[in-house]
């Protein structure tokens, strides 16, 4: 299959995940499609960010992709049936300065697609805040919490290693759920509310 017009981004993730492991390339779903699948559509993407785990050269990668129709145009792999895109961020799985342990996989339309853990895919959108004062991955760490049930407080030694301000996420948390915010337009207003006040 290489026209992919009206398959969803989460299929595509699940179709690209299986050829590549039919091909001897392990990957794992990172980045922002993991945090639509945890955050069940909370937030959207464009993109698939898949990381290489068992270090198959880019001849093969390469390889593999063109069987699916996809070409690679600068960082990413494209194909003119979708306006979805492929990258392969370097490997080793790791968020911040923490190595991956583990991940799991999550079935979608009826496919596997291996994906960092929730704690992981948490741990790497707060790490994006903190290094690259990303605003918009503290929302969306803040959307994964509330929509899995996660406590704050089980990433706090994770901020203080990373060296962030544990306090806004704690805030940001707190008055989100307060107000039961239910999209990530919320929460982002919530978040420039909160940090007007620090001015």
């Amino acid at each position: 299959m290489t026209n992919f017009r009206d398959i969803s981004i989460t299929e595509l993730a699940g179709i690209v995940a299986e050829h590549l492991a039919e091909c001897g390339i392990e990957v794992v779903l990172v980045g922002g499609l993991a945090v639509e699948i945890y955050t069940e559509n909370l937030y959207l993407t464009k993109d698939i960010d898949m990381v290489n785990t068992n270090y198959q050269p880019t001849a093969k990668l390469h390889a593999a992709m063109e069987l699916l129709g996809f070409y690679k145009q600068g960082r990413v792999y494209v194909n003119d049936s979708t306006a979805i895109c492929v990258e392969f961020p370097s490997a080793p799985l790791s968020v911040g300065d923490e190595l991956v342990k583990s991940t799991t996989k999550v079935l979608v339309n009826g496919r596997h697609i291996p994906i960092l853990t929730i704690q992981d895919i948490v741990k790497d959108r707060l790490s994006a805040f903190i290094h690259w004062r990303d605003n918009q991955s503290l929302v969306q760490a803040t959307a994964l919490l509330i929509k899995n049930q996660l406590s704050p407080e089980k990433f706090k030694a994770f901020f203080d290693r990373e060296g962030g301000n544990y306090a806004l996420l704690l805030k940001l948390h707190r008055v989100s759920a307060e107000h039961q915010y239910q999209t990530m337009k919320e929460i982002e207003q919530a978040l420039s509310e909160i940090l007007i006040k620090q001015l």
